[in-house]
This record gives C-alpha cells, sequence and structure tokens, in this order.
C-alpha cells in the first residue's frame, strides 16, 4: 500500500497536477483524456482520481473510477488488473448496500422508540390521575366524563394511526429494501454479463494469438515461450532436412506480373503445407521460390527419412499435375528440383520481435548443396538418406558428385518405380 502511494505521488509530481485538485476534478479530466483517445494519460489520471478518492472515502468516485480503468485495461496484457478493477467495483457496491440497509434499520429502531415513549407519557397521566382522592374523582367524574372518553377515543384514534403509519413504513421500506436488492441483483447480473462478455474476449483474442504463435512456431516450443518466456534451443542426433526450389524462377517471374507471381507461388506452397502436415514435417522457411523444411523435430520421429521421402514424392506428383495442367492450357509453368540429407543439428528460436525457428548444422548445409546438385523432375538424396531407407524404397546410384565447399560426395536419386509403388500401397 505504502508502495502505492508513493507511486500515486510520483505521478502526481511528474505529470504536472497539483495536490490541490479534488478527486471529482481528476476523475472529470481523466474523462476528458479518455474521449481524446489518449488512454494512458487517462489510465495514470483515473489512478490518481481513485487514490485521493479512497482517502477521502468517496465510495461513489471509487466505483466509478474502478469502472473506468477496468474499461481502458480491457486488453490481453493487462486483463488481470482489468478484473480486479471489476472485483474492487463489485466490493465497494456490495459494501454500500450493506451501509443503506443499516440507515433503514435504523430509522425503524427510532420510531418504535417514539411510539413507546408516547405510550408511557399516557401511562404517567393515568397514574396521575389515580393519585387524586376518591372525593375528588366522584366531584369531577360527571364533568370530566365525556372529556375522558373523548381522549379516550383520540388516544385510540392515535394509536390506530401510529400502527398505520409503521405498517406503511414498514411496507415501503420492504418495498424500498425489495428495489434496491432487485436492482442490486440485476445490476450484478449485468456486470457479470459484461464481465463473462469481457473475459469470453480476453479468451479469444488469447485464442486468436496462440493460432498466430502456433503458424510461427512448434508447439512444443510455443508452450515453453509462453511458460517461461524463453525457449531454450536443442540438439538433435538425427533430423531430415529437404530443401525445393523451381528451375528458372527468375525467368518465369519476368513473364508474370508481382500479383500472378504471389498467386502462384502460393498455390504450390498452399499445397507443400498440407503435405507437411500430413506427415507430421516442420516447416522452417521460405525464401522466394525455395521451401525448407525438417522432418523428427521438435519430436522425435523414428521414421523422419521415410516421412520425409514420401512428402518429396507426393510435392513431385502435385507439381507434375499442375505442369500438365498448364500445358494443356498453353501456359508456361514450373518444374521442381529436390535434395534431401538426414544428421544431426541444432534447432530454435532467433529474433526478439518476430520470432522465427530455425536449424543449424552441417545436416543443413549438405541437404542443400543435395538440392543445387539435383536435377528437374528428380528427388535427389545424400548416402545417409539412402543406407536409412534403402530397404523401404529404390534409389538410382548417380556415382560421386562434386557439391560446393563440400567436396565429391555420393548421391541417389529416389526412381519414378518408387513413386508408382508408393502410391499403388496408399489406393490399396
Amino acid at each position: 500500500m505504502l508502495f502505492k502511494q508513493l507511486l500515486i505521488i510520483t505521478l502526481l509530481l511528474f505529470t504536472g497536477f497539483s495536490f490541490g485538485q479534488s478527486a471529482d476534478q481528476l476523475y472529470r479530466e481523466a474523462s476528458e483524456y479518455q474521449k481524446e483517445g489518449r488512454k494512458n494519460k487517462a489510465i495514470r489520471t483515473y489512478e490518481i482520481a481513485l487514490s485521493k478518492a479512497e482517502a477521502q472515502k468517496n465510495i461513489d468516485l471509487q466505483m466509478n473510477c474502478h469502472l473506468a480503468l477496468a474499461e481502458l485495461k480491457d486488453n490481453v496484457i493487462k486483463y488481470k488488473e482489468a478484473l480486479a478493477h471489476y472485483q474492487s467495483f463489485s466490493a465497494l457496491y456490495k459494501s454500500q448496500m450493506i451501509e443503506e440497509k443499516r440507515v433503514l434499520t435504523d430509522s425503524v429502531s427510532t420510531l418504535e422508540t417514539e411510539v413507546e415513549t408516547s405510550s408511557d407519557e399516557l401511562d404517567q397521566k393515568s397514574k396521575s390521575i389515580d393519585s387524586l382522592t376518591t372525593e375528588q374523582l366522584e366531584s369531577q367524574l360527571n364533568i370530566q366524563g365525556l372529556e375522558i372518553d373523548n381522549q379516550t377515543h383520540k388516544l385510540e384514534i392515535q394509536r390506530a394511526a401510529n400502527r398505520r403509519n409503521i405498517l406503511f413504513l414498514v411496507l415501503a421500506m420492504v418495498l424500498l429494501a425489495s428495489f434496491f436488492v432487485g436492482w442490486g441483483y440485476f445490476r450484478k447480473r449485468r456486470l457479470n454479463s459484461t464481465l463473462r462478455n469481457k473475459n469470453y474476449q480476453i479468451a479469444k483474442e488469447k485464442e486468436k494469438s496462440d493460432v498466430l504463435l502456433l503458424n510461427i512456431l512448434p508447439k512444443r516450443v510455443a508452450d515453453e515461450l509462453k511458460e517461461y518466456g524463453r525457449a531454450m534451443p536443442a540438439s538433435f542426433k538425427s533430423a531430415t532436412v529437404m530443401f525445393t526450389d523451381f528451375k528458372g524462377f527468375t525467368k518465369f517471374s519476368e513473364q508474370h506480373s508481382p500479383e500472378e507471381i504471389v498467386s502462384i507461388i502460393d498455390h504450390y506452397f498452399s499445397a507443400f503445407d498440407k503435405i507437411m502436415e500430413k506427415y507430421g514435417i516442420e516447416k522452417i522457411k521460405t525464401i522466394g521460390d525455395a521451401y525448407m523444411c525438417v522432418a523428427g523435430i521438435p519430436e522425435e520421429d523414428p521414421q523422419h527419412v521415410q516421412n520425409m521421402i514420401k512428402a518429396a514424392i507426393e510435392m513431385h506428383q502435385f507439381v507434375l499435375e499442375v505442369a500438365e495442367k498448364y500445358k494443356k492450357e498453353g501456359k508456361s509453368y514450373l518444374e521442381m528440383r529436390v535434395g534431401i540429407h538426414t544428421g544431426s543439428l541444432v534447432a530454435g528460436i532467433v529474433g526478439s520481435r518476430k520470432f522465427s525457428y530455425d536449424v543449424w548444422g552441417d545436416a543443413v548445409n549438405i541437404a542443400a548443396r543435395m538440392e543445387q546438385s539435383g536435377e528437374v523432375g528428380q528427388i535427389n538424396v545424400s548416402e545417409t538418406v539412402y543406407e536409412a531407407a534403402k530397404t523401404d524404397f529404390e534409389f538410382e546410384f548417380r556415382g560421386e558428385v562434386e557439391a560446393k565447399n563440400k567436396g565429391v560426395m555420393k548421391m541417389y536419386f529416389v526412381t519414378p518405380s518408387t513413386y508408382i509403388r508408393d502410391f499403388e500401397q496408399e489406393e490399396e
């Protein structure tokens, strides 16, 4: 509490507010900031007004400040603060209702006391009459008889009137209490409905942010980032990396408008993304017409080599189908090269504002060389891939091929017969 008061005083000094301003003046000033769209200024001013209202024990102004702050802090980052203000508002409202009920109860007690006092006075008068001597009473009975009857009648009328007034007062209090209870109930329901709507909106916004995060990062990495605020890099002893690109893409781009290029690339890469999802392969990034993905991360997969080859076959089939369609329509079409290598690598997040999940290691470089040294319409793989999948697929040995910065390396093509056999098995 002391820290909060010091913070409010500091805000007063640095924002130029005068200590002479009342809580009401600060509240109206904050409302003007809110109307002008100066959200942060409005929040600070409301908080100062709230502090003064608490010092003055101004319940109504405290409730207004809490409600305004809850609305201004209604976002994903400050939703907990918004909820705290709503709870403070509800607590103040309940305490106000309890105080009003206590005041009404005191009023009834006072009225009953007054009625009892009147009855006591009448009793005292009766005692005074009893104190008179028998002779005096006898001499005055005839004279005062009618007056006593009249007074008694008036007293009965007054008592009846008092009972009626008390009954009306009790009924009025019951009606008033019922009104306030009902009004409080419906107001609470409305506030609860508002809170539910706000919580629903917050949950929906959180869900949207989670979906966006999962579009950028693997689920396990995203969960770690949300829980701890950071994600540690991880090493993988065995993972399979694939690179693809389109032959003659620069020339192809010159023959089409930018809008057409974006539409065509999106058509291919959207299909590739679905294939990656089918085989549990992590898409890493696209650079121009190049597509990069890794199997076996961040969750280990004993079939990562086989799944990557299957995905490459389906990607080739898709590219061939699109090419056949464009040929019939007399349009230019794209042809694809694919390179695959398996080995150890490191994966992690880079960047502090726009996150990027990326991989590093010699396996990545060799996979890139497999793609660069490949041929159009072929899936070019390294010897490591061949050894891991030779019992599941058919390969054609290319011999030892020069790879940039890697020297001579043994390379293999996945043979076309493998494509046919693989798709026949799927149909069965």
